[in-house]
């Protein structure tokens, strides 16, 4: 089997996207499969630049990208990663991969985003819409795949493929000690983390309200930060007026470097977002064995109803800091184990490759 890949980004740049993309086709080489990747920046096929100007730019690939493929007699399969074609599909026979969509989170943006947010939504519904109806996709998460239903697509040509997680990196099982060392914690605190890009989505001024208030009912926990954003400023500028000197900002860390050990050394993995697809650091968290406090929202909620691994919160409640105080102080040892087990069985890349080998030989 031949298969064209072609997505928007790709390794070593790019997020969400590019993590799949990658990461499937390196299983699908080891498998004797030939993959040829085309993106802004190869490694096969190089069409256009980097992805700079949101909406334009990728419909400006997309559009490159038809004009380049007038046919697909080299390939046995061409797999798309949210292909945003506005005109004639290039591609008669392919699988299409919905990684997000702009109708899933337009409603918790200012009014400026809200707006561009509801025009890219209609691009999307239109290029979607666009393919025939014997079109096979997948979705990474369950409320994408949700709304693709309610934009018309049929529910038995939409297949959801969970996102995937190294469990072989993330499964750090030394350097906890001298990690702390370094951040000068003691070995026996608590470390909550929260790994992620420090913006209003994320809540982490509410996330710093609710540590103050854990802090007055335990003394030995620190709250560390990982990762940048436009709130950064101002998370720091709120723990420094309510005098926590328990939480460390780390600002970027290196994804393969520093982030498996980082999780190897902390004991929970706290997430209280507004909106959240499938974020790929639960999943890295969940392979490192850590606990997991997360929002209550249906994406990730999948930590208590199939991985019981944790708690869901609903940070608006006035007792939200006390439900994470009780599950902090509670014995729940057996949550580190069953977050490893659960993501080794379900996030293995090499078993997501197979979920997507699956779906090429129906399309």
């Amino acid at each position: 089997m031949k298969i064209l890949v072609c997505t928007s980004e790709y390794f070593p740049k790019g997020s969400g996207i590019a993590n799949v993309a990658y990461n499937v086709v390196e299983q699908l080489k080891k498998k004797g499969i030939t993959c040829e990747v085309c993106s802004p920046i190869g490694p096969d096929i190089k069409i256009g630049s980097e992805i700079k100007y949101g909406r334009l730019s990728l419909l400006r690939f997309w559009n490159k990208v038809a004009k380049y493929f007038k046919d697909q007699a080299d390939y046995d399969l061409v797999w798309l990663h949210n292909p945003l074609f506005i005109n004639k599909i290039p591609f008669n026979k392919c699988l299409v991969t919905v990684h997000s969509t702009p109708h899933v989170a337009k409603t918790i943006y200012p009014l400026h985003i809200h707006a561009y947010k509801k025009i890219s939504s209609y691009i999307d519904e239109h290029c979607l819409k666009n393919f025939n109806k014997e079109t096979k996709f997948t979705a990474v998460d369950l409320s994408v795949l949700s709304q693709m239903v309610k934009l018309g697509i049929p529910k038995e040509n939409i297949k959801y493929i969970p996102n995937g997680v190294d469990v072989d990196l993330f499964n750090v099982r030394n350097g906890k000690k001298s990690f702390r060392q370094k951040m000068g914690i003691q070995e026996e605190d608590i470390i909550l983390l929260s790994y992620s890009r420090i913006s209003d989505v994320k809540r982490p001024l509410k996330l710093i309200e609710l540590f103050s208030e854990i802090c007055e009912k335990i003394s030995n926990i620190t709250l560390i930060f990982a990762g940048d954003g436009e709130l950064l400023f101002k998370a720091k500028k709120l723990a420094k007026n309510k005098n926590l000197k328990n939480i460390k900002f780390l600002g970027y860390i290196d994804h393969k470097k520093v982030a498996p050990t980082l999780l190897a050394s902390s004991d929970y993995y706290i997430l209280i977002s507004k909106y959240e697809g499938q974020p790929l650091t639960l999943l890295e968290a969940m392979a490192s064995g850590l606990k997991c406090i997360v929002s209550d929202l249906s994406n990730l909620k999948m930590i208590i109803d199939n991985a019981n691994c944790g708690i869901a919160v609903d940070v608006n409640k006035d007792n939200a800091s006390d439900e994470m105080l009780k599950y902090l102080k509670s014995d729940n040892s057996n949550h580190k184990i069953n977050a490893r087990r659960y993501a080794v069985k379900n996030f293995n890349w090499e078993i997501i490759a197979d979920q997507y080998l699956n779906e090429f030989k129906k399309s």
